[in-house]
């Protein structure tokens, strides 16, 4: 009886240790699918397609500002460093993401 309760006791925490790298792994897969998680702002791309569709410089700060993410410095850099980029194929969607990304300093943001 007590090799039982033993044998089912590590084949519990077997299970659970499992359960667990598996959902790691599911984490670091939607990640890398570009999946849009807790930690991305919608807000960012829906002023990264303003952008690539041409709208006014104006109007895609104002979007930028209702970012909890970025400060007015940071918007301001995010336009310098895309603004090159503007009459790129996609319209400079990628640009746009690959700032938002310098400036924050991690790569959040996926095309």
């Amino acid at each position: 009886m007590e090799g039982l309760l033993r044998n089912t006791g590590l084949i519990s925490i077997l299970l659970v240790v499992l359960y667990s790298i598996k959902k790691l792994y599911d984490v670091a897969d939607m990640r890398k699918a570009g999946v849009q998680g807790c930690y991305e702002n919608k807000d960012i791309y829906k002023a990264a397609r303003r952008f690539a569709q041409g709208a006014p410089e104006d109007e895609v700060r104002e979007i930028l500002s209702g970012s909890y993410e970025l400060d007015g410095r940071q918007i301001e850099q995010t336009m310098l460093l895309a603004l090159a980029s503007r009459q790129d194929r996609d319209g400079g969607y990628a640009a746009f993401l690959k700032a938002v990304n310098q400036v924050l300093g991690e790569d959040r943001y996926y095309v």
